[in-house]
């Protein structure tokens, strides 16, 4: 009976480890995929604006079709990309090597997006010009406010898998050697704590089997029982300690990578769609930028979320502009502010305030408290968001017009995972926002609050001035 529960057990583990880690390798085998597909085609974007400039100069006559020429090979060489220079009419005048009937016109959507203004980036053999799938790059060409050309890159998406073969190998070698280590780890610990123990805890079960239903598993016992209570507790609470890592690892990474993921796919979408207009995409580039270096940062400090109540946790300290990371805050929720119309009033004390603390921690509480402003306050209600100077200390409030907070959650609001009335919490939140916001604030030796009342909810910390 023995060994066949052992090798239930051991297939059990073996199965769920297997899948486990093939879906993880799937994952990342497709995240790399994906991830490499987007770098090569920003790359032919950024070859291709430089390219834009090169044709805009063959237009004003500044260099020869020769000179056009030989730029077009060096960019080929460089980005490994077939180049055509397209004319508004769709007939290729300058091309880098001889693919199709050059004589032919194109006519099909892709080139009419692009001349009429648009960037493209198609996955596909292009209307079946190519006999493999590529990455396709369209760039409209402006002279005089005008779009007289278009420039197309292509690369074979066919060379962008084989250069990521090495990656999937050891990405798969990973997973069947991470599966056999966990798997020998499992044999030796089920043998040794469990399989063994279950002799022990037959003797309990045969003595509460006698009547005797007082017995419980007692860690203070020196004898058989219990040390093997001792044994049951130990991997009892393990087993629970390693739960709650794995949710609140979980928990962590959904709330801190939920919000600034939405804001950059709201941003680039609208500049795909056309609902940002070119003019506008530098001022939006550049906030979805800063989105993507503070997510690399926050994945580099995952960890050090996990130890902001252990007191290990480090903040890194400078003097930066709170104002300005308020207007960046607002930005950022653009969106979810026009969605539900709401109205948002800001007063800033100074055109400019510098203060002293760690700016990403506090932008993660200003971004933790405005979303749940938003979150709470009515369609068309109102959100305020104030700065004041009191004594040496700043307080910046947030203030929303929604309903109140009741009073037997206020106490519990800050606990971790605590969300409050079920409904108005219908949709998101994890409960971790308003704990992690008064962690990184009592790292900073500051002070957060909350009131609430018939009027709506106000949430406010200070910071040291600089």
């Amino acid at each position: 009976m023995k060994k066949s529960l052992f090798a239930k057990l051991i297939i059990t583990y073996f199965v769920i480890l297997a899948i486990s880690f093939s879906l993880v390798a799937i994952f990342l085998s497709q995240w790399f995929y994906n991830y490499s597909v987007n770098q090569k085609a920003a790359t032919l974007i950024k070859q291709g604006t430089v390219l834009k400039d090169i044709v805009s100069d063959y237009f004003d006559r500044k260099i020869s079709k020769k000179k056009l020429k030989d730029e077009l090979l060096l960019i080929d060489r460089l980005v490994n990309a077939r180049i055509w220079v397209v004319d508004k009419y769709g007939y290729i005048y300058a091309y880098t090597e001889p693919t199709i009937d050059y004589e032919k016109q194109l006519t099909f959507t892709e080139f009419q997006d692009v001349i009429s203004g648009k960037i493209v980036i198609k996955k596909d053999s292009f209307k079946g010009i190519f006999k493999k799938p590529m990455l396709t790059v369209g760039i409209p060409v402006y002279v005089d406010d005008n779009v007289l050309s278009a420039i197309f890159l292509h690369t074979s998406l066919d060379e962008i898998r084989f250069a990521l073969k090495k990656v999937y190998i050891v990405i798969w070698m990973s997973a069947f050697f991470a599966t056999v280590i966990s798997l020998f780890i499992i044999f030796y610990i089920s043998e040794k704590i469990l399989i063994r123990p279950l002799s022990k805890i037959n003797d309990t079960a045969k003595a509460i089997s006698k009547g005797e239903f007082d017995k419980r598993v007692d860690i203070d016992s020196e004898d058989e029982i219990g040390k093997l209570a001792n044994s049951f507790n130990y991997m009892a609470d393990t087993l629970k300690n390693l739960e709650n890592m794995r949710r609140n690892f979980i928990a962590d990474v959904s709330h801190e990578l939920r919000s600034p993921m939405t804001s950059i796919n709201g941003f680039i979408s609208g500049m795909l769609d056309g609902t940002i207009p070119m003019e506008k995409w530098t001022k939006y580039l550049e906030i979805v930028h800063d989105e993507i270096k503070r997510l690399i940062r926050l994945i580099n400090d995952l960890l050090d979320l996990a130890s902001l109540e252990s007191g290990e946790f480090s903040l890194k300290i400078g003097i930066f502009d709170i104002n300005e990371l308020i207007r960046q805050r607002i930005i950022k929720f653009e969106d979810k502010i026009n969605k539900k119309k709401v109205n948002v009033n800001v007063y800033l004390i100074e055109k400019r305030m510098m203060v002293k603390g760690d700016r990403d921690r506090i932008d993660q509480v200003l971004t933790n408290i405005i979303d749940n402003a938003i979150k709470f306050v009515h369609e068309g209600g109102n959100i305020e968001i104030r700065t004041e100077i009191k004594e040496d200390r700043l307080l910046v409030s947030i203030f929303n017009d929604g309903p109140p907070i009741p009073k037997e959650d206020i106490k519990y609001i800050w606990d971790r995972f605590h969300k409050g009335d079920k409904s108005r919490t219908k949709g998101g939140g994890t409960g971790l926002g308003l704990s992690i916001a008064r962690q990184i604030i009592n790292k900073h030796n500051q002070t957060i609050w909350v009131e609430s009342g018939e009027k709506g909810t106000k949430f406010t910390f200070t910071l040291e001035i600089s």
